[in-house]
């Protein structure tokens, strides 16, 4: 398939169009589903703890131990449809009105410890940037090339390989960079209202519900960032080759969900369609609950989007680097920052 032949960039964009606009009905049900269950879940975890510690019997303390496991899985996911939602709100897509889409963003934002103006200054350079290898990758993973690094400072070095070890990048990352990072550069408002739910949480006795299910919840939605642009196979362009809707294309990855019976349901809610990132990178104005029909009822016309399971993201999680010169992603082996010498090590 020619992505550049006009005939099939037609067809594109007139589905992508007849896809687009937002449902303030749809949007209200979204947002009201998706705290609703949050705070029932922050509600409930304390609960369902302090009922298995206190537990007189190993069947009660089973019973209660299994709740406490569903209200702490059912708090993760909802943080992270959370995030999601706000997601939305910060491309204003998920009401018509302009106005309604900035107010609430601040405050479901601060569900998951989100500034929108950091969020959104960031996100706009991303869906402008991404793969462009004349742009700062920064944000995204595996993001210098193998000639970019060679020709860093040994600092440099130094500090980009460290920064990308896994347990430093998908572990202590995701948690820093909402709870320090967005903070220090949130404005002074986000940081008032973040502050009032804080306030909330301890009055509640529920801080300590939330700050335990934040780190694997910002975990586990930094692995799907990851697995959106970092998959073998992907495409990268120098700047007078790059192409949006090439990069939304194959660029961008569907990340292939399991459909088992209640998990793969959970998932999918919890997730909030994100999956279908190609889609969201073509028209960044969809609201997340028009992403899977779009991409459905589009058929063919996605066929070339590279699919990516959880456990093939876990694999690519190796890839720190990209070889520009064959166009393909590979790891830091020969590479090391004590390693003397900048010649192209063999790759794996």
């Amino acid at each position: 398939m020619d992505l550049k032949d006009p005939a099939f960039r037609a067809r594109l964009d007139a589905h992508l169009d007849y896809s687009a606009g937002s449902d303030d009905a749809r949007g209200v049900r979204e947002l009201v589903e998706t705290v609703a269950v949050y705070a029932l879940a922050l509600w409930a975890l304390p609960l369902a703890f302090d009922a298995a510690r206190g537990a007189a019997s190993w069947p009660a303390t089973l019973a209660c131990g299994a709740m406490t496991f569903v209200a702490y899985v059912t708090l993760a996911g909802a943080q992270i449809r959370a995030f999601m939602v706000h997601h939305d709100l910060a491309h204003g897509s998920l009401f018509t009105s302009r106005r309604w889409n900035r107010a609430l963003a601040p405050i479901i934002g601060a569900l998951v410890s989100v500034s929108p103006s950091v969020w959104q200054k960031e996100h706009d350079r991303h869906h402008k940037d991404s793969n462009n290898l004349d742009k700062s990758q920064d944000g995204q993973t595996a993001s210098w090339t193998v000639a970019q690094y060679e020709s860093a400072a040994a600092w440099q070095r130094w500090a980009y390989w460290l920064v990308n070890q896994r347990p430093v990048l998908f572990g202590l990352v995701p948690p820093l960079y909402f709870l320090g990072f967005m903070r220090v550069r949130a404005r002074w408002y986000e940081n008032g209202v973040f502050g009032l739910f804080v306030a909330l949480l301890w009055w509640t006795d529920r801080l300590g519900a939330f700050a335990s299910v934040i780190l694997p919840a910002s975990m586990f939605g930094f692995l799907v960032f990851h697995a959106q642009h970092t998959f073998e196979g992907v495409v990268k362009r120098r700047d007078a080759a790059y192409d949006f809707v090439e990069n939304g294309l194959v660029g961008s990855s569907l990340l292939v969900v399991p459909r088992w019976p209640v998990l793969g349901r959970f998932l999918d809610w919890c997730l909030y369609s994100v999956e279908y990132h190609h889609v969201h990178h073509l028209r960044p104005g969809l609201p997340g609950w028009k992403l899977k029909g779009c991409h459905d009822e589009g058929g063919a016309l996605f066929d070339a989007t590279p699919r990516v399971t959880l456990g093939h993201a876990l694999f690519t999680t190796r890839f720190t680097l990209y070889d520009e010169a064959g166009g393909k992603l590979v790891t830091f082996a020969g590479r090391a920052p004590w390693h003397a010498g900048s010649a192209l090590q063999k790759n794996v």
